[in-house]
């Protein structure tokens, strides 16, 4: 099954283009068309073009000659943005994470934009059942024949497309889940600090995947290696690996084999 590819590649372009002006405005909450013409290199029309498209998704004010961040509070891009960043490493991490899972596999898969990259290499097992809490990554296993899939409940995070809170973590307890793999992402990865996540909510379904499931395995890109956020779901050694890509730092990845945790590190 050839690989679902998330956006056609001027999507991506322009995607990559918006990220760069929102972060531009998370500087400096308000920007010139001609300054950001200037910064990213690219034409004062095209710059246009974009604020007209950033407005309309509410991310920003168009002003008379320039833009001011709306949403000042927002700690990460949105979700259609975030997807294509480090696209290709996630797809490799996901490809690598595929040969983790087994026919007849239980698989928590958890939410988040490195997660989705997995669905379609789950095309060649069989007997799988999926438990998740991504609604984009439950949309996409709903195309699979081979694939039984489990949609935890309870409070959506738009910016996400993710689920979380009481209520999923009940309904896990209710029918006692058990998974024999886990499949978690996280913000940050080290060695010192463990596995670490941005947002404080969002980190106790994923120790709740973790502890329903045989084994765990972290997928972080290579940006993420060495880094460190606010909340730890786990130490490093209570997962059975780390799945990243090349670009990860090797004396991070050194000291995370001291402790005697596996990293497989994608092609």
């Amino acid at each position: 099954m050839p690989r679902k590819k998330i956006a056609s590649d001027d999507q991506q372009v322009a995607r990559v283009r918006h990220l760069n002006i929102l972060n531009i405005l998370k500087e400096s909450p308000t920007a010139s068309i001609k300054e950001l013409a200037d910064r990213l290199d690219i034409s004062q029309s095209t710059i246009r073009r974009d604020l007209d498209e950033l407005a309309t998704q509410g991310l920003i004010r168009r002003v008379f000659g320039g833009a001011i961040l709306e949403r000042q509070n927002w700690n990460e891009p949105p979700f259609e943005l975030r997807e294509i960043l480090h696209s290709q490493e996630k797809d490799k991490i996901c490809r690598r994470a595929t040969e983790m899972i087994t026919d007849g596999d239980i698989v928590f898969i958890d939410g988040g934009t490195t997660t989705q990259f997995i669905v379609p290499y789950l095309a060649s097992k069989k007997n799988l059942a999926v438990v998740t809490c991504g609604l984009n990554i439950a949309y996409e296993l709903n195309r699979l024949e081979n694939v039984t899939t489990y949609v935890v409940g309870g409070e959506l995070h738009k910016d996400s497309h993710s689920i979380s809170g009481a209520l999923a973590l009940a309904v896990l307890d209710v029918y006692n889940i058990r998974c024999t793999k886990a499949l978690i992402t996280a913000n940050a990865v080290s060695a010192e600090h463990g596995v670490t996540n941005r947002f404080l909510d969002r980190i106790p379904l994923k120790r709740k995947g973790m502890e329903i499931s045989q084994k765990s395995f972290v997928l972080a890109d290579g940006s993420k290696i060495g880094a460190i956020a606010i909340g730890q779901i786990a130490p490093i050694t209570d997962f059975s690996a780390l799945i990243t890509d090349a670009s990860a730092p090797e004396v991070e990845l050194a000291a995370i084999r001291a402790l005697g945790v596996d990293v497989h590190v994608s092609d």
